[in-house]
């Protein structure tokens, strides 16, 4: 089996400082692209690049990584390096790829860039190269929300008929997973809309990042209602269905799953409803979803498809710029393609 050798940017939380929370790892078996990098059989983990000496420290102590330094300039194998994966703030990302003579592919962190613009730049940027971009929207890479996406959600639920969704901790950040999740399983969002005069509020890892309420329209002309939570209350990211013949709900952060079929009404003869005293929950595999990503990572250097490729990313970030968009015009429809 051919072996990649891949170099780290970023050691910070997804990096690798989740991995240090007992209770996140019993959810989540790999949490940080450190714990994959450290076990994946496609990919030789060769070098650690962060200007933290305290993060710089960790991956010493911790994960016996050869070559750990400060700027990839120092890197000694740079001319080798085959992978980067990079988890650092999005406005390095153009010098890392830059200082790389034989990169083959990048695996990113969204967003991919600070704005718009600078995200297509980035993108048109590795494909004048020829690196390939893949982005770490692990609910993308999920088996069980894949199969959802392949089929399974029109098999147990029939046609969606209402949408109903939460996300928190940020637009930018949790709420492009909920968008790109609404993408994979319900179609293409065409337009946003803000909900004029209801309250936002700012919380979040991402310096200023609003959370407000919002309604998506979908090229099935379906809408998906969506409201924030206030992570320092409790976490949520959540996606409730109403299908003609089912509900399904993705509960605590995509890793439940509870399905709720239909059934004779209890009130009128000839009538229906959801059973709601007879669900089925099951466990989803999205705390493995990180090591997917490298699994299909190291299909991508094979040759084969990126199941979350730039588009993808970008097109979410298009999304959350429409919001915030129709946010600051005072909650007029904006299309997203605009």
């Amino acid at each position: 089996m051919s072996r990649w050798k891949a170099a780290l940017f970023g050691f910070g939380k997804i990096g690798a400082g989740l991995a240090e929370d007992p209770v996140h790892g019993l959810a989540y078996p790999y949490a940080t692209h450190a714990q994959v990098l450290r076990d994946h059989p496609s990919f030789d983990w060769v070098g650690v690049i962060d200007p933290d000496p305290n993060a710089r420290r960790l991956a010493s102590d911790g994960w016996g990584v050869p070559e750990i330094v400060g700027t990839v300039r120092e890197l000694p194998s740079l001319a080798s390096i085959d992978v980067a994966v990079i988890a650092t703030p999005p406005d390095s990302r153009l010098a890392i790829v830059d200082a790389m003579p034989n990169l083959k592919a990048v695996l990113v962190e969204k967003p991919l860039a600070e704005t718009m613009g600078a995200a297509e730049d980035f993108l048109n940027h590795c494909a004048a190269r020829d690196v390939a971009v893949a982005v770490s929207l692990p609910r993308r890479y999920d088996t069980s929300l894949r199969e959802l996406a392949n089929g399974g959600l029109m098999r147990r639920i029939g046609q969606p008929m209402a949408v109903f969704a939460t996300y928190g901790n940020g637009l930018s950040n949790n709420g492009t997973h909920l968008i790109d999740l609404v993408r994979l399983l319900l179609g293409e969002i065409v337009s946003v809309q803000a909900v004029a005069g209801s309250t936002s509020f700012v919380e979040g890892p991402i310096p200023g990042d609003v959370n407000l309420p919002f309604v998506c329209t979908l090229e099935s002309r379906i809408g998906v209602m969506v409201h924030p939570l206030r992570f320092s209350c409790y976490r949520e990211v959540s996606l409730d269905i109403w299908g003609q013949i089912g509900r399904l709900q993705i509960l605590n952060e995509s890793l439940r799953l509870i399905f709720t079929p239909r059934g004779r009404s209890r009130i009128l003869t000839d009538a229906a409803e959801i059973l709601h005293d007879s669900p089925n929950v099951e466990t989803l595999t999205v705390g493995r979803a990180l090591y997917a990503v490298y699994d299909n990572l190291a299909g991508i250097m094979r040759g084969e498809s990126s199941f979350c490729p730039g588009a993808d990313a970008l097109a979410a970030m298009r999304i959350v710029d429409a919001v915030h968009r129709s946010s600051e015009a005072g909650g007029i429809a904006i299309t997203c393609n605009q």
